[in-house]
């Protein structure tokens, strides 16, 4: 599900989700790491990427590609 509606509940939504990625006192973690810590909080790796693209449209994360790991931004 992703995002809420009449027919979707918020708990249900990628918006709820997207908190689970979110680590407090982070600045950067390997992607693979994320995956292996909170992978299993979501339905499956489709979800688990979409809550990233979320995320990173919003501006709080960015991507080093060069050494495949995540920056949260402020």
């Amino acid at each position: 599900m992703a995002f809420p509606s009449k027919f979707v509940k918020f708990d249900q939504s990628i918006l709820s989700k997207i908190s689970l990625l979110i680590l407090d006192n982070t600045e950067y973690i390997e992607l693979s790491e994320l995956v292996k810590l909170r992978l299993s909080k979501f339905i499956d790796i489709g979800e688990f990427m979409l809550a990233l693209d979320v995320l990173y449209v919003l501006g709080k994360i960015e991507l080093d590609e060069s050494k495949e790991r995540i920056k949260y931004v402020s």
